[in-house]
């Protein structure tokens, strides 16, 4: 049965599986993008392979100030889409597993960025690149307002890119160039840009 765009006989059978072996719910997400050196066009690019639809082309460009040729998305609105569309598919999947239809569920976003740092301009107190970051939802359901509220908390503690965005989540960078050992800072990036710098 579809309920909300979501199956919630197919979520029902994964939840079943999973309730008594939570091991089962870990994943490993993994694909390689190429910055597209010697080409015109979009600047970087990686094909993302998906269960029914085959293999996808995802492109991006930075903006014309940013030194890109703006003719694909660039980096900042694709991370902010990731953030609009998990929390709309974390939504409507938990409301529709209790059988509450939404007619309609859009998601403004906007985000107020400083981009001093991009530009290689540093100041105290730092200026965060992100100053504030709004999702505008518009909804149409026959929910009371307290169950959206409801449904709203329960979506920022499921919705995985939500919690990327809330979470200090330091990533492991490793660099490999060929014939020489990978350099690894993964706890203390600010290391990394010493080491980088140096070599430059």
């Amino acid at each position: 049965m579809i309920v909300n765009r979501v199956d919630v006989d197919k979520f029902g059978e994964a939840l079943y599986k999973v309730e008594d072996d939570l091991s089962k719910t870990k994943k490993i997400v993994e694909f390689e993008g190429n910055w597209e050196i010697g080409k015109t066009g979009p600047q970087f690019s990686a094909k993302i392979n998906t269960e029914k639809g085959g293999e996808f082309l995802i492109q991006s460009d930075e903006t014309i100030a940013l030194g890109g040729g703006g003719t694909a998305p660039n980096p900042v609105q694709y991370g902010l889409y990731g953030i609009a569309s998990c929390f709309a598919a974390t939504f409507a999947k938990w409301t529709a597993m209790e059988g509450i239809e939404l007619n309609q569920f859009k998601v403004k976003v906007r985000a107020n960025m400083d981009m001093s740092a991009s530009f290689g301009f540093f100041q105290e107190p730092v200026a965060p690149i992100y100053e504030h970051i709004k999702l505008e939802i518009t909804i149409d359901s026959g929910m009371s307002m307290e169950e959206i509220e409801k449904y709203n908390e329960i979506t920022k503690q499921r919705c995985p890119c939500y919690y990327c965005l809330t979470t200090a989540i330091i990533p492991e960078i490793v660099f490999k160039k060929e014939g020489q050992e990978p350099l690894v800072e993964s706890l203390y990036p600010e290391k990394l840009v010493e080491v980088i710098r140096t070599v430059e």
